[in-house]
């Protein structure tokens, strides 16, 4: 019998046990599944054959090294940063890994050791990074095949709310880790326009940004998402004039969320002293030059040039940033004050439904002519518990660990799901559950790199 030990019991988890459970009886696995709360593991694995709960610490090495040595292949749902105390451990007992997660420098170390332990780290085997790796590479390699050359490649993703769950002035709720939502972009970003690098600092992330067309779906804005320019060498492009990945929110996010960066309340790096003695209104008041008698408000629309009647100042008073109401952390970073808000004023609600919108736009030249390609992913969940980021995020690391230990994967040592048997097999069976792309062929005019002619639709 093959054992499967997924560590972490959080958002995703579900949707993979339940894949998991789903092809035990008939695989022969058992399924162990381990949280730092015991009764978060009970609730994931509670009506499914062949699991097990168990309370697990990953800091207690002792116990890590125990349950790694009984398994076949490791699932880790931990943070990014905490990957790396499986690793060692997997490598040592010969375990398979995988996790969702970005390839980190600390992984990357690792590559060596588990080709000589003939395993494999396969990691970006979520959502994004996962599907979209899959579907680029599906694109590209079909395109290549026909002769075509690659010149622009254009990703967009969100984890987004379904119109319907859209009651909120910021069209925005949390659906995913919640401190990434905050300090998403915090590193800047880089991407390639015409054959030119763009470095995009922080501080003007939000307002870099394009408007995103999704079939079938509407409009959206997007901000680049951190480095792009490292595609072109994962997808064998070198010298792709045109590279660019973003991030998706509804038209009039940004604009307002840079204001809250303007201001100064996303910042990490330091603590503010006695936090829990503020009320929100004059937390922001610290930010501004609030000269002359002017309020808190009238200082803030002289801070940001704004007019009164802004559609920003009113997202912001929205959130409770312009209120009475007390700070509840003490001596705590502005990013963590203004997650805590968030929190509450961006809550997932039980009747909510979430959206995941993945979409790939490739422009080409194949036989003479220029062609663009757009396959869209958009995924809604069932309700908040069975979410659409569980799924998106759940089933491909399902997928890869089936791919895993029926030895369908001849690569070892670190890798991501850019190779021919894992991405092929994956998107099929991702279509045979449900998740299938909406491919839409335009043909450009070659003098304004635009589409003049009537779309080609493929589902």
């Amino acid at each position: 019998m093959k054992k499967i030990f997924v560590v972490g019991a959080g958002r995703t988890a579900l949707s993979l046990i339940s894949y998991l459970t789903g092809k035990a009886k008939e695989r022969k696995w058992f399924i162990t599944v381990g949280d730092k709360s015991l009764e978060l593991a009970e609730q994931k694995t509670a009506g499914f054959p062949n699991t097990k709960a168990i309370q697990f610490d990953v800091f207690n090495a002792k116990q890590r090294r125990r349950e790694i040595s009984k398994a076949d292949v490791v699932i880790s749902l931990l943070p990014q940063t905490l990957h790396v105390k499986l690793v060692e451990d997997c490598i040592e007992n010969k375990v398979h890994l995988l996790t969702a997660s970005y390839v980190s420098d600390q992984m990357r170390r690792y590559d060596e050791a588990a080709h000589k332990a003939g395993i494999i780290l396969l990691n970006e085997m979520g959502l994004d990074p996962g599907i979209d790796h899959m579907e680029t590479m599906r694109l590209i390699t079909k395109i290549r095949d026909k002769g075509g050359k690659v010149f622009s490649l254009k990703s967009y993703g969100g984890g987004l709310i379904t119109p319907e769950s859209d009651d909120n002035p910021w069209g925005y709720k949390i659906t995913w880790n919640p401190m990434n939502v905050v300090i998403a972009g915090m590193a800047s970003a880089r991407y390639v326009k015409d054959g030119k690098l763009r470095i995009v600092p922080y501080n003007r992330l939000f307002l870099d940004t394009e408007i995103v067309d999704v079939p079938g779906v509407g409009r959206y804005e997007a901000y680049p998402n951190r480095d792009s320019i490292k595609y072109r060498k994962i997808y064998h492009l070198p010298k792709l004039p045109n590279v660019y990945r973003g991030s998706l929110r509804k038209i009039g996010f940004c604009e307002a969320w840079n204001a809250l960066v303007k201001i100064g309340l996303t910042d990490d790096r330091y603590n503010v002293p006695e936090s829990h003695r503020l009320d929100y209104e004059e937390w922001v008041s610290i930010y501004l030059n609030n000269r002359n008698g002017y309020t808190t408000r009238e200082a803030l629309l002289e801070f940001l040039d704004l007019s009164p009647d802004s559609e920003i100042v009113k997202k912001i008073e929205w959130l409770g940033l312009l209120s009475g109401k007390k700070i509840r952390l003490r001596n705590a970073t502005p990013a963590d004050i203004l997650l805590d808000l968030l929190k509450q004023k961006w809550e997932f609600r039980k009747d909510d439904k979430d959206m995941v919108i993945l979409q790939t736009e490739i422009k080409y030249q194949l036989n003479g002519k220029k062609e663009k390609v757009v396959s869209s992913f958009v995924v809604k969940g069932k309700d908040s518990v069975h979410t659409a980021m569980s799924e998106t995020v759940g089933l491909p690391l399902g997928i890869g660990t089936n791919l895993i230990l029926s030895n369908q994967i001849k690569e070892r040592g670190v890798i991501i799901p850019v190779h021919r048997d894992i991405f092929r097999p994956a998107l099929k069976e991702l279509a045979d559950l449900g998740i299938k792309p909406r491919e839409v062929l335009f043909e450009l005019d070659e003098r304004y790199n635009h589409s003049a002619a009537k779309p080609q639709i493929k589902n």
